[in-house]
C-alpha cells in the first residue's frame, strides 16, 4: 500500500495521533465543518466507530496532506457494502494525485478487509453534489455511476453514485 516513487504519497491506516490533523483538514475543506472544535468531535467520534468507520491517511514526507473515510453499511453481511464517507486533500496539495492515490490504495485495503472475512464486495456508495468534479475521480477509480440525484440534501442537490461489484 506505500509507494514513495518520485515523491508520491504514502496511504497509511490512520492513527489515533492522526486525529487532530484529520480535524483540520475537514474543517479546511467542508463548510459544515468550518468550525474547527465541531471538526474535531466529528472526526473523534467517527474515529472511535472502527471497524466500521475506518480512516486512512496520505502522507507526503512527515506531513498528512489528505485523508479518506470509509463506512462500512448495512451491518457486518455476506454481501458487504461500504460507503466512501468523506475524502479532502491539503488545499497545499491539491492537484498532485493524492485524492487518486486515497481512492485506489485504501480501497485495496477495504476490499482485503471484505475478503478475510470470508465476505463479498457488492457496492460502494458516494454522496456528492450534483456540479463536484470529485465525480470524475470517483468514476475513474472504482467506477461509481450516478444513480439518482437527490434535490437540496446537504449543501444543495446531491448525486448518489454506486459502483456495484459482481465477482470480487
Amino acid at each position: 500500500m506505500t509507494d514513495k516513487s518520485q515523491g508520491e504519497a504514502e496511504i497509511l491506516k490512520a492513527d489515533k495521533k492522526d486525529v487532530q490533523k484529520i480535524a483540520e483538514i475537514a474543517s479546511e475543506n467542508f463548510s459544515g465543518l468550518k468550525e474547527k472544535r465541531n471538526a474535531l468531535k466529528w472526526v473523534t467520534c467517527n474515529f472511535g466507530a472502527f471497524p466500521r468507520m475506518q480512516y486512512f491517511v496520505a502522507k507526503k514526507g512527515k506531513e498528512i496532506a489528505g485523508y479518506i473515510l470509509w463506512v462500512e453499511k448495512g451491518g457486518f453481511r455476506k454481501q458487504s457494502v461500504w460507503e466512501l464517507e468523506q475524502i479532502a486533500v491539503q488545499k497545499l496539495f491539491h492537484g498532485q494525485g493524492i485524492g487518486t492515490k486515497l481512492v485506489e490504495d485504501s480501497f485495496l485495503e477495504i476490499k482485503s478487509i471484505v475478503k478475510k472475512r470470508n465476505s463479498t464486495l457488492k457496492a460502494v456508495e458516494v454522496t456528492t453534489g450534483v456540479e463536484n468534479e470529485a465525480q470524475n475521480l470517483y468514476k475513474k477509480t472504482i467506477g461509481a455511476k450516478v444513480e439518482c440525484v437527490v434535490k437540496d440534501l446537504f449543501r444543495g442537490d446531491e448525486a448518489i453514485m454506486i459502483a456495484r461489484f459482481k465477482d470480487f
